[in-house]
């Protein structure tokens, strides 16, 4: 029997062992994990979009996520996160959750980080990526079928099935699928940070869209926070930001993609070079700008207590203002009783 009293003793021993620096100095993010070590977060995410003011879509999801320590070693850790009682606002991601669930149990994704903690690799991906595939064509049909009033022709059934099982076998859209979010939860490991001192430099991100493989670069700043930093814990800050060039040209990649898969569909050449010329001018004439910001509160021991992420898109195109917000918390769950 566990009580909540034992948890707590535990990581306060543990801080005081791995303490982080007085506020004066600097913190090391670092990880201090045993084999066998196991917590569960709870996480929930909402999306929402505003076109001139008015909210146009609003989604949600929410899962426990269980983070375990299977190997410890002087130079990595391999962990694994299960993910239970998916949910999402989004009748596609809800029926592909339900029938990998029913096939093959809770979803796991195994992964190995540096000595520090940092992500390096998702280990199962061809697993992961084996599942989502078996499972496309029925997915699919589904959708369709509890689609009442839509007429499919066969033709564009089978595209966008085959469409899918493309995307869904490229063991790299499959890796960032996992690792984005995993990542972000251990973004800060391995840092040694100043508090309050502002580091700033030029990275290169991912595009938000599966199946564009430009990265896009961007300027990143991340700092601690002394004011909410003490010898147990600390909170940990970060702040992308990508500017407008940089998003336009990623726009027109990806625009320019995805016109051209139409154009295998049965577009004709004329048509596709049309609507990638109407794209570019629409792009080229496009103002924004694209923010994300984490905040983590990290354990003395190196496990994430919290993690805030926001991602804020603002385009200003063809004299439409459109705003869209995602952001994601991450808790972790303690246990108010005997288990």
């Amino acid at each position: 029997m566990k009580k909540i009293t034992f948890i707590i003793i535990g990581m306060l021993a543990a801080a005081a062992a791995y303490a982080q620096a007085p506020k004066d100095s600097t913190v090391n993010i670092i990880a201090y994990w045993n084999a066998g070590e196991k917590y569960a977060y709870e996480y929930s995410a909402e999306e929402y979009k505003v076109i001139n003011g008015d909210t146009t879509e609003v989604s949600y999801s929410n899962s426990i996520q269980i983070y375990e320590i299977l190997e410890a070693t002087e130079t990595s850790y391999k962990i694994s996160v299960t993910y239970k009682d998916k949910y999402s606002s989004d009748p596609l991601n809800n029926t592909l959750n339900a029938l990998l669930e029913e096939r093959y149990g809770d979803p796991k994704v195994i992964a190995t980080t540096d000595q520090n903690g940092s992500l390096l690799k998702i280990d199962n991906v061809q697993e992961l990526s084996d599942q989502i595939v078996s499972i496309l064509d029925e997915v699919v049909d589904i959708m369709i079928k509890n689609d009442e009033g839509s007429e499919v022709a066969e033709e564009q059934k089978a595209f966008v099935k085959d469409y899918l099982k493309e995307m869904f076998s490229n063991l790299e859209t499959i890796s960032s699928l996992f690792a984005e979010d995993i990542g972000r939860v251990l973004y800060f490991h391995g840092c040694g940070l100043e508090l309050d001192k502002e580091y700033t430099g030029q990275i290169e991100v991912p595009s938000i869209f599966p199946g564009v493989d430009q990265l896009i670069p961007a300027n990143l700043t991340i700092w601690a926070d002394s004011e909410y930093t003490d010898e147990y814990s600390t909170v940990c800050r970060a702040r992308t930001t990508i500017s407008v060039e940089s998003f336009r040209n990623f726009l027109t990649e990806y625009s320019t993609r995805k016109i051209k898969m139409a154009g295998e569909a049965g577009l004709g050449e004329e048509s596709v070079q049309a609507a990638i010329a109407e794209v570019q001018k629409a792009v080229n004439a496009l103002e924004g700008s694209l923010n994300e910001y984490l905040t983590a509160e990290i354990h003395a021991t190196g496990w994430p207590l919290n993690v805030i992420y926001d991602k804020i898109v603002h385009i200003i195109v063809q004299g439409q203002d459109q705003y869209r917000s995602t952001n994601w918390t991450m808790s972790m769950i303690i246990p108010n009783s005997e288990e």
